[in-house]
């Protein structure tokens, strides 16, 4: 790649966004290209136990307060008290779906549209969350979870950043990657074992942090 080649590319993606690798790589364009190029590697390789991590739980989460409020569209349930924000979310939520499926959108739908913010909401304080939501039925989603529920939401909400972080573009690859991928495995222990041991032998995160110095270095290639 040319001098002229790599300017191009990053004033493709603005001087602002890419000087922080510039910072990182001691203002080596070269380098900080190889960079910018291994942080989208590894953020795709987050995705996938991201994403098996926020269905699993979701899912669990609207199974066992379905089953509580004895209906599918529980969040409707006039002995469900959300706050403003809770509120707000399945409203925009179901707006959405009216723009898309008119009338015939389903619970399931409805589940996958309501934010990982959303979900993660319900383990915190809310309008008394603990007696509605966690001790009747989302404390059962972590099995063999023994810890208080306040520190378990700090974990979730630590999840959602990092996630969110990913899902708008920001740059990961400043941050302590394998303990991030450790609290993840550890988090998915308690919702789905079988998908722990899934990412614990497949996951692509371990490869493509131990890629990370060679690839900087110009020693393997960059994917993109």
């Amino acid at each position: 790649m040319t001098e002229d080649e790599a300017k191009q590319i990053v004033d493709a993606i603005s001087a602002e966004r890419f000087q922080p690798f510039l910072d990182e790589c001691g203002g080596d364009l070269a380098m900080a290209l190889r960079l910018y190029c291994w942080d989208g590697e590894i953020s795709r390789a987050f995705l996938g136990i991201l994403r098996d991590f926020e269905v699993a739980m979701r899912n669990s989460f609207h199974a066992r307060l379905s089953g509580r409020y004895n209906r599918a569209d529980w969040w409707d349930s006039p002995r469900v008290l959300l706050t403003t924000k809770g509120h707000e979310q399945v409203r925009s939520a179901q707006q959405d779906l009216h723009r898309e499926y008119g009338v015939g959108y389903t619970a399931d739908d409805m589940v996958a549209k309501l934010t990982l913010g959303f979900w993660v909401g319900l383990t915190g304080r809310g309008l008394n969350y603990e007696m509605q939501f966690w001790n009747p039925a989302l404390r059962h989603t972590f099995r063999g979870y023994r810890g208080r529920r306040g520190a378990l939401q700090q974990q979730l909400d630590y999840v959602r950043k990092f996630r969110n972080r990913i899902g708008h573009h920001e740059r990961i690859c400043h941050r302590h990657l394998a303990q991030d991928f450790d609290t993840l495995l550890h988090l998915m222990q308690y919702v789905s074992p079988e998908k722990a041991d899934l990412h614990r032998q497949h996951s692509q995160v371990p490869s493509v942090l131990a890629r990370k110095v060679d690839v900087i270095a110009g020693r393997e290639p960059v994917r993109v």
